[in-house]
């Protein structure tokens, strides 16, 4: 059988004799199993809809209870996505157009047919209906998705554009519809990518890949985009389809993200694995061209007790303050950064002697002490520093670290509030 499973068919119609022809014409059919089930009103009509589910309605236009074009629209409005074929005494081209507009899937005139053209109708009824919902269904998904999608001909112009593309373009169908697509016109990228992008396109069936393209409003931006064809019965090419994201936003979120792996979060400044990297970069570019690099270690003196008598909210607005005067401090070119707590450190990226990093250090201890204006009231702080520089004081970045730290120690030992060279000892400057 052509079904596995039988089609419920119900019939409305108030001429039993009708009903009867009906009933026998569908079950002389081989290849289908037709279970008729009659309703000779459309009252009972309605009253069968909501008992069960049939696969298709055959439809009288004049029942006792309604007559004419109203009764189709009635029960359409009852059946949903059940599909309804019309069957009426009534032999008017211009009826019957208008039963097709407002719903029915087919208009079949009693009398003129058979048992054959009855079962085509009520599969031709079921198949369209099937199709429709398929339509709709994908008619809603290209509407309602967040995603930007372009549908043009094999020559590149723009045939349709949902509403998501128009808000990432900032521009109106009207400005995009049956015209080339801007993707493709060669303001940005040269010819020659745009003719290997064709290329592969008519090779392969689909391309995949970034473009920059220039908005509405002049902006250059880049988008991600893929194209696929869409053949026909045949395999002929007869369009495509163009799904975009701007990958502004993600290129956003991936910078978003790499800022948080890289910065302290409270001030700002680059956290230690991006301070070491920084470092390494800055040592391995005055190795080449022969030039020193200085690193101060800078410890604040008396922060502990800020936390535990003022709170950690007042720390944190220290930190900030430390963070801020810091880069005061230095020179645009310089990197200052936080290590953890209330450790910070400052690549002097250029010195010609050790002792040129003697001003910088200077400056730094000073600003460091000057006094904290807090809403609790004024703090007074001070910094030890310890002053290492490459390559005298340790070739790599953890070796120059460990130097810069260890006289940072020795500036506390020696009774904080100052600096010391690596290469002085405990004597402080």
């Amino acid at each position: 059988m052509l079904f596995e499973r039988p089609i419920d068919v119900l019939v409305v119609e108030d001429n039993p004799g009708d009903s009867r022809l009906i009933e026998i014409n569908l079950s002389e059919q081989t290849d289908v199993h037709f279970r008729v089930v009659v309703r000779s009103d459309l009252a009972g009509a309605m009253e069968a809809l909501g008992e069960r589910a049939f696969g298709v309605v055959l439809l009288d236009l004049f029942l006792p209870d309604s007559q004419g074009l109203s009764t189709l629209e009635r029960l359409i409005a009852a059946v949903d996505e059940t599909p309804v074929v019309v069957m009426s005494g009534l032999d008017d081209f211009s009826v019957a157009v208008q039963a097709v507009q407002r719903g029915a899937q087919d208009y079949l005139v009693k009398g003129k047919g058979d048992g054959e053209l009855i079962r085509r109708s009520i599969l031709h009824a079921i198949e369209r209906q099937r199709t429709r919902r398929q339509l709709l269904l994908s008619e809603a998904a290209f509407n309602n998705t967040d995603t930007g999608m372009l549908v043009m001909d094999t020559r590149g112009v723009v045939s349709r554009v949902n509403p998501a593309y128009l808000e990432v373009m900032g521009c109106a169908a009207g400005e995009v519809e049956g015209k080339s697509a801007h993707f493709l016109l060669p303001n940005v990228h040269d010819q020659d990518f745009y003719d290997a992008l064709w290329a592969r396109l008519k090779e392969e069936g689909s391309w995949e890949g970034e473009i920059w393209n220039r908005r509405r409003d002049g902006q250059i931006r880049p988008e991600w985009i893929r194209i696929n064809v869409v053949r026909d019965g045949l395999g002929q090419a007869v369009g495509y389809v163009v799904i975009f994201s701007d990958v502004t936003f993600r290129r956003r979120a991936e910078d978003e993200l790499i800022r948080q792996a890289t910065t302290d979060s409270l001030t700002g400044l680059p956290n230690r694995p991006l301070f070491l990297k920084l470092l390494a970069s800055g040592i391995e570019r005055n190795r080449r061209y022969g030039r020193q690099l200085s690193l101060l270690f800078v410890d604040l003196d008396g922060f502990k007790d800020v936390n535990d008598n003022q709170g950690h909210d007042v720390g944190d607005l220290v930190l900030k303050e430390v963070a801020l005067r810091l880069r005061r401090a230095v020179r645009v070119s310089d990197e200052v950064a936080r290590l953890g707590g209330d450790e910070f450190t400052v690549v002097l990226s250029e010195v010609n002697q050790p002792h040129d990093a003697e001003a910088v250090a200077i400056k730094v201890v000073d600003a460091l002490s000057q006094p904290y204006e807090m809403e609790c009231g004024t703090l007074l702080l001070s910094a030890s520093v310890g002053v290492a520089t490459c390559p005298k004081d340790g070739m790599g970045p953890e070796h120059l670290l460990h130097a810069a730290d260890e006289a940072m120690y020795k500036a506390k030992r020696a009774g904080k509030n100052r600096f010391v060279f690596a290469d002085l000892g405990a004597e402080p400057l």
